[in-house]
């Protein structure tokens, strides 16, 4: 009798080699459409065939960033690695041709002397005499300019001069695409020598094509900011081809379209290697990549909007800043989430390798932190009603929130003689504390206070001062992580953290606007009380009394929802809903239409702080001048105001008069750093009831574009 045993053996044997061979042909069939082989038809292949054992050489542009770059030791990129797979897969030997800059390759392919010509976009000039293949990739084109300059948009390199390489397409094309920006040209023959031209100040800006080569330009010329991406304009990494050789042409297509997948894996890592290259990593840094690449990172729980874990991903500004390092540099991050303090203990004792936390002295000894991720400096926050505050020393003997665990605790017992510090747990609880008038003040990161305190609806709650305190936002290291320390060090410079705050923005949850909620509740309560108070009659004081001060409540509720906090001027929502019922009867009338300048200038200079002045400032002028008028902050920077009898030769007076009490009106932003409030200002009159507001308001409008037209005419001409 057969042993049972052995046969049972046997037959597992065989239904395991009969599945493994099943997975395998399922395997080779999912991937044929990566792995298998392109499909070409017979002329394609014959052609192939014909010169497969020449050797075809390829011109490029040396300065390309990541398409072909020299690390250690050796040319990489992503034009070397398709050259290698062409060859796999296509049987063509295509090598790199040795060649000074693009316009050396792009005269030598011309001349014949170069097969094919990585990079080049389509024009028709160069469709007379080229091929093109479609894109390998496409990198939208940059726009370099002086930290120190006034240029900080493409719309302000308008009537200046702007540095371009020679022969770049991107001359003819950005005119094409932006009409309103006209430029003087200037032409340099590689991207360093136009980058130096602009550090001297020959010209105002530089445009050039991106692909991770504007990394390693702001590496090495630290004065210099990106103004602008032009996604509208791309440089096109085709293949280029004599007209007579279209076959070669169909071939690299055939071979692009099939590979795709593949070409951004060959995009993805040298993008990597290219950004480890232009951050100049140490051998210790790169073994470090090599050997782990990986760090566990904790995040904290409320701490919207920087940290926000869910479903085992973070989220948030820091999320998003974690996930473009992980991008640029290839470090994997591994996500655990908890308590601060929980995920604290975990990092001093090395468990957790990156973690969102203050720096301060007693943290160094266990943490080694790379720079700040976020340079704003935290702020004081009051009531509408608290008196302002001189950086931190102004809190002695008031009463200020602190989450419990976080380092103004020990900031404020340090620095005053007579803290009153009230713990609470997280940031909603300090807040709510605030406006019950049980704590006098809150201090916090502005980017945090602001996503609370407009998501929350709370508008009674605003900036009362600044603190002069390193509190920035950084990623703490773990000591036992000081590779991992040194590349986030040298990463972070490349991210935008305007960049960050917005996409980080966008993952974490909307806060239930708590004044909104409890406005409408107010707002059906007393629905309710008005119904029973109409159905048993008005007989009684006692509910006279209540419903005039309930009345009273709406009254300034209403005075709330009307005003603008910041000039004490009616704001959109009055002028919207009310103005045609307040305007007086004092005829003829002028209306006044205001646009201020330069504030997006003083903002980004000097800090919405600054631009809040320059904003009050005006305001205040123009209250002292015209007290009697009514006065709408219709915007950001729009103003409206309505004079009472007031003709035509009185009006321009006023104009007049406003421009010189704004000029006197001069404060300090910055040390050694003045400005003035100033407007463009345009009028209309209104004779009567029956002339239309809106459109006096339009003539008004009209005539203050045209002023405005007129000073930036002036700017340019000087």
């Amino acid at each position: 009798m057969p042993n049972l045993t052995h046969m049972n053996t046997a037959l597992r044997l065989c239904m395991a080699l009969m599945f493994a061979l099943l997975c395998s042909l399922g395997w080779a069939q999912t991937t044929s459409t990566v792995n298998g082989a392109v499909d070409l038809d017979a002329n394609q292949r014959a052609w192939i065939s014909a010169h497969k054992d020449r050797v075809l050489s390829v011109g490029f542009d040396p300065e390309a960033g990541l398409d072909s770059f020299e690390f250690q030791g050796r040319r990489i990129g992503l034009l070397p690695a398709l050259l290698d797979d062409m060859q796999t897969q296509l049987g063509l030997r295509l090598l790199l041709a040795e060649v000074k800059n693009w316009d050396d390759a792009y005269g030598r392919f011309l001349a014949g002397k170069i097969d094919l010509l990585y990079g080049a976009n389509p024009t028709p000039e160069r469709e007379k005499v080229m091929r093109f293949t479609q894109a390998a990739q496409k990198y939208p084109y940059v726009v370099f300019a002086r930290k120190d300059s006034l240029v900080q948009t493409l719309g302000d390199l308008d009537g200046k001069t702007v540095g371009f390489l020679a022969n770049d397409f991107v001359i003819e094309r950005l005119p094409a695409e932006f009409p309103n920006v006209q430029v003087r040209v200037a032409s340099f023959e590689d991207q360093r020598e136009g980058l130096k031209a602009l550090v001297a100040g020959d010209v105002d800006g530089f445009v050039t094509a991106g692909g991770g080569v504007e990394y390693e330009f702001l590496n090495d010329f630290p004065g210099l900011i990106l103004i602008a991406e032009i996604k509208t304009i791309t440089s096109d990494m085709t293949f280029a081809v004599a007209k007579d050789r279209a076959i070669l042409a169909q071939i690299i297509d055939q071979y692009l379209d099939h590979r795709r997948l593949i070409i951004q894996n060959f995009a993805r890592d040298a993008r990597r290697n290219y950004n480890r290259k232009v951050l100049r990593l140490s051998e210790a840094e790169l073994g470090w990549l090599a050997k782990s690449g990986e760090a566990v990172v904790g995040v904290a729980e409320d701490y919207l909007p920087f940290d926000y874990f869910d479903k085992g991903e973070y989220k948030g500004i820091a999320g998003a800043t974690l996930d473009r390092i992980g991008e640029l540099i290839g470090i994997r991050f591994k996500v655990v989430s908890g308590s601060f303090a929980k995920m604290l203990e975990r990092a001093q004792a090395g468990d957790v390798h990156v973690l969102n936390l203050a720096k301060t002295e007693e943290r160094q000894q266990h943490f080694l932190f790379p720079r700040a991720i976020s340079t704003e400096r935290d702020i004081i926050v009051g009531l509408k009603s608290s008196p302002p505050v001189q950086d931190v020393y102004g809190l002695d003997g008031r009463r200020v929130a602190v989450i419990d665990g976080f380092w103004h605790e020990e900031y404020l017992r340090k620095n005053l003689k007579n803290p009153a510090i009230v713990k609470t747990a997280d940031i909603m609880a300090s807040l709510r504390l605030l406006r019950a008038g049980k704590v006098d003040y809150v201090i916090e990161n502005p980017t945090v206070l602001e996503f609370y305190i407009n998501g929350l609806g709370y508008t009674d709650l605003v900036k009362r001062g600044n603190t002069s305190k390193d509190s920035f936002i950084y990623f703490g290291v773990s000591r036992q992580q000081p590779e991992l320390a040194s590349i986030l060090d040298k990463v972070i410079p490349l991210i935008q953290f305007e960049e960050m705050k917005y996409l980080g923005m966008q993952t974490v949850p909307t806060l239930r606007n708590e004044a909104n909620l409890q406005l409408t509740q107010l707002l059906a309560a007393l629905a309710v009380v008005l119904l029973l108070i109409l159905a048993l009659t008005l007989r009684t004081v006692r509910k006279l009394a209540v419903q005039k001060a309930k009345t009273q409540f709406l009254h300034e509720r209403e005075h709330l929802l009307y005003t603008d906090s910041l000039t004490g001027f009616h704001n959109r929502n009055y002028f919207s809903q009310k103005v045609d019922t307040v305007i007086g009867a004092d005829f003829p009338q002028a209306v006044v239409v205001a646009d201020m300048n330069n504030l997006k200038r003083v903002n980004d200079s000097h800090g919405h702080a600054a631009g809040d002045a320059l904003i009050k400032a005006f305001a205040d002028a123009a209250r002292a001048q015209w007290p009697q008028a009514d006065h709408y902050r219709i915007g950001g920077d729009e103003f409206l105001f309505i004079l009472p009898d007031c003709a035509e030769g009185k009006v321009l007076l006023e104009l007049d008069a406003l421009r010189q009490r704004c000029q006197q009106a001069r404060f300090e932003v910055a040390p050694e750093v003045w400005v003035s409030p100033s407007a463009a200002l345009g009028y209309a009159l209104r004779g009567s009831a029956q002339s239309s507001l809106q459109a006096c308001i339009a003539e008004a409008d009209a005539r203050m574009y045209a002023a405005k037209a007129g000073m930036k005419k002036r700017s340019t001409d000087e």
